[in-house]
């Protein structure tokens, strides 16, 4: 009798893996991306393969702000930006991503390092029925806080947030009101005609470095020639790349 109970568990065991091995996830994210601009972020999880779409319409809202006259509050622009993985256990994660500079398109391969997350199993949230923890860390220069579940055990989240065992349902910026991403829903099934793979041929390939160095070579540019435009003695503040823009302020080969 001991024997056809282990026997069972042992069976039971083995067919639960499995069946989380072969499940499918989508998880659509609300993401603030600034002050100003919210959008969708779509990720979708098959076998090995991640995929994080962000969705093709920005909504815009500057009601309060000022900051940019020329676009009313709610209009759209049409966007959207790819970020593809695979699922691993290691340190560092391959991604391959879309991105825009000056009108033009590229295909980017970034390798990034884990962050070295700090787990709090005190701190617990319900999210979207889902029983998740807390988690800190440093992202690239960003402290950010993340709430993940073990009970979807994959090493996933939104853009390009990996390394926790479980999957992230909510990650932000510490102390900012954007920079955010928060899971709306879950569905444990992905559309069959998702592209796992998609390989954008059309678009410049480079690597994270080489973006990054030459676009911020072409703004200090710029700068220079508006500089020299100006009457004599006008001094404009250059960013540090510590206070860049966004999530990523420092990146591996900057330390």
């Amino acid at each position: 009798m001991v024997l056809k109970k282990i026997y069972f568990v042992i069976n039971f065991t083995i067919f639960f893996i499995h069946g989380l091995a072969q499940q499918q996830v989508h998880v659509k994210y609300y993401h603030v991306r600034s002050a100003i601009a919210t959008l969708a972020e779509d990720l979708y999880i098959k076998d090995n393969n991640v995929i994080s779409i962000q969705d093709s319409v920005i909504n815009f809202n500057t009601a309060g702000t000022g900051s940019i006259s020329a676009i009313k509050p709610g209009n759209k622009i049409v966007t959207k930006d790819y970020y593809i993985s695979k699922l691993n256990g290691g340190d560092i994660k391959d991604f391959f991503f879309t991105g825009s500079f000056r009108d033009t398109d590229y295909f980017i391969h970034d390798k990034v390092t884990k962050p070295v997350w700090s787990i709090d199993e005190t701190k617990t949230k319900k999210i979207l029925g889902y029983n998740c923890l807390k988690a800190t860390a440093n992202f690239r220069g960003s402290s950010v806080t993340a709430y993940f579940t073990k009970e979807l055990p994959y090493s996933a989240g939104p853009f390009k947030f990996f390394g926790l065992p479980g999957l992230i349902l909510d990650v932000r910026e510490n102390d900012k009101n954007y920079n955010m991403w928060k899971a709306e829903k879950v569905e444990l099934t992905v559309d069959p005609k998702i592209n796992f793979t998609p390989q954008f041929t059309n678009y410049p390939k480079t690597e994270m470095r080489q973006f990054i160095e030459t676009k911020e070579a072409k703004q200090n540019k710029e700068m220079a020639d508006l500089l020299s435009k100006l009457p004599p003695g006008t001094q404009m503040d250059t960013p540090e790349p510590k206070n860049r823009l966004g999530l990523e302020k420092i990146f591996e080969w900057e330390r």
